[in-house]
């Protein structure tokens, strides 16, 4: 009887020492994990930018500033709307807006034998395969980073 309950305590002992281990080792690896995926995900973000920045064919930072000079306006429009139909037709007008763009971007992209002078590329190519490489790894990265 005193060998079963001895028996029956170190197993107890046991059990009870692995749980509070695996848990010890899950706190401890949740933070690097997330740690990580925040890594990666700034890593992909700062290639995206990258990447609508050459499609735009600008600079990193004269996408950035003209991204920052159309938020500007987007706001001041906002800003200064007194009611909410206003506000509505703001928005409106803003997604119309990148509708066009979008649209136009599409145009270009299809009118590719249509080029008036053998300097221009097609939008396409303007951003490097480098730099789509890049981007596929980095949204890799993330999958596995993050999930």
């Amino acid at each position: 009887m005193k060998g079963k309950l001895l028996g029956a305590a170190a197993t107890l002992a046991i059990i009870g020492a692995v749980t509070y281990g695996l848990r010890a080792w899950e706190a401890n690896e949740n933070p690097q994990r997330d740690e990580s995926c925040k890594i990666a995900q700034q890593r992909l973000k700062a290639l995206e930018i990258q990447a609508r920045a050459l499609a735009a064919g600008l600079s990193v930072d004269g996408y950035a500033e003209a991204e920052k000079a159309e938020v500007g306006k987007l706001v001041h429009a906002l800003d200064t709307a007194k009611s909410e139909q206003e506000v509505e037709a703001v928005i409106e007008a803003h997604a119309a807006t990148v509708k066009a763009q979008v649209d136009a971007s599409d145009a270009e992209v299809k009118s590719r034998g249509d080029q008036l002078f053998l300097e221009q590329r097609h939008k396409e190519q303007r951003i490097p395969a480098d730099v789509k490489q890049e981007l596929k790894r980095a949204e890799k990265a993330v999958a596995i980073a993050c999930y």
